[in-house]
C-alpha cells in the first residue's frame, strides 16, 4: 500500500547483510524468524535478537550496515519526509529541520506493532476500512514516533472539544456527496480548518467514532437504502457506486453490521 504519506511493504525474506541509507524515515517490524542481528551506525555497533514484534527505526539519510545470522520476515514502512514535516508543523509548530529522529534497534513498542500490523492487513485487502483508515493510522503512527523517538519531548497542546456544528456539517455533507470516491483524512481536516490530528480527536468527540468508521457506516447505510429502493440494481453496481473495491468487499462490511449479506437482506425485505 502506498500514498503521498507513506508506503508499506511486506518483506518475506530479509537480507542477511546490507549497507544502505534511505532518503526518508524507515520503520521496520519483524514478524517471523529469531536471529542474531548487528547494526553499525554512526560508528556505534549494536547487537540483539530479531524476535517477532521487535522494531527498528532509522532516520532519513542515516547510513548503516546490517548483518544477521538468518533470514526473517518483516513489515517495512517508509514515511514521506514532507508528510512528517507537516505533522511536526501542525502539532508542534516548530521548524521540521530542527527535529531529529532518534534511531532505534530491536526495541519493543506494542503501539507501533499493532498499527503497523493493521496497515499490513489493509495492504493485503483483508479489511474493508480502506484508504481513510490507512491515512488515519499513519497520522497516528507519525505522531507517536515523533512524540517518543525524536528530539521533540513536549506533548503538543491542542484545544479540547468537538468540531463546531457548521464545520461538522460541511464534513458530513462532503462525505455523503463523495461516498463513491476515495476520501482522504487530509481533505476532511481541510474542510474543518484544523490539523489532521486535532480533526480526528474532535470528529471522534463529536460523533463517537473515528472518521474511517463513520464513512464505512454511511456507505453501508446507503447500500441498505439502495437494496430496498432499487431492487433491480445489481449488488456489484451498488458496491461500485459507494466506493467498495468489489461486491465481496461490500458484502463483508454489510454482514458485519447487519448480520446478513446484501443478497439475503434484499430477499428478506423486498
Amino acid at each position: 500500500m502506498a500514498s503521498t504519506r507513506f508506503s508499506v511493504h511486506a518483506v518475506k525474506t530479509t537480507p542477511m547483510a546490507a549497507s544502505t541509507s534511505f532518503t526518508e524515515p524507515v520503520l521496520g517490524l519483524h514478524t517471523a524468524g529469531r536471529h542474531r542481528m548487528r547494526r553499525r551506525q554512526s560508528g556505534r555497533l549494536l547487537e540483539g535478537w530479531s524476535d517477532p514484534g521487535t522494531i527498528t527505526l532509522s532516520p532519513a539519510n542515516a547510513y548503516a550496515t546490517w548483518e544477521a545470522d538468518g533470514r526473517s520476515r518483516a513489515i517495512v514502512v517508509f514515511l514521506q519526509d514532507a508528510f512528517m514535516s507537516r505533522v511536526i508543523l501542525e502539532n508542534w509548530e516548530v521548524d521540521p529541520r530542527s527535529v531529529e529522529i532518534v534511531p532505534q534497534f530491536l526495541v519493543r513498542d506494542p503501539v507501533i506493532e499493532a498499527v503497523v500490523t493493521q496497515l499490513a492487513t489493509e495492504t493485503r485487502g483483508e479489511l474493508s476500512s480502506g484508504l481513510l483508515y490507512a491515512d488515519s493510522a499513519c497520522e497516528f503512527l507519525a505522531h507517536h514516533l515523533l512524540q517518543r523517538y525524536s528530539t521533540l519531548s513536549k506533548v503538543p497542546s491542542r484545544p479540547l472539544g468537538g468540531l463546531p456544528a457548521h464545520r461538522l456539517k460541511a464534513v458530513k455533507d462532503y462525505i455523503d456527496e463523495n461516498l463513491g470516491s476515495a476520501i482522504s483524512l487530509h481533505e476532511l481536516a481541510g474542510l474543518a480548518r484544523v490539523g489532521v490530528r486535532h480533526f480526528e480527536r474532535a470528529f471522534r468527540q463529536s460523533l463517537g467514532m473515528p472518521p474511517h468508521r463513520y464513512v464505512l457506516e454511511r456507505r453501508v447505510s446507503v447500500a441498505r437504502d439502495l437494496l430496498l429502493s432499487c431492487p433491480m440494481l445489481r449488488i456489484e453496481e451498488i458496491a461500485r457506486r459507494l466506493g467498495f473495491s468489489s461486491s465481496s468487499h461490500l458484502s463483508s462490511a454489510f454482514a458485519r453490521r447487519t448480520g446478513c449479506s446484501p443478497a439475503a437482506f434484499r430477499r428478506k425485505n423486498v
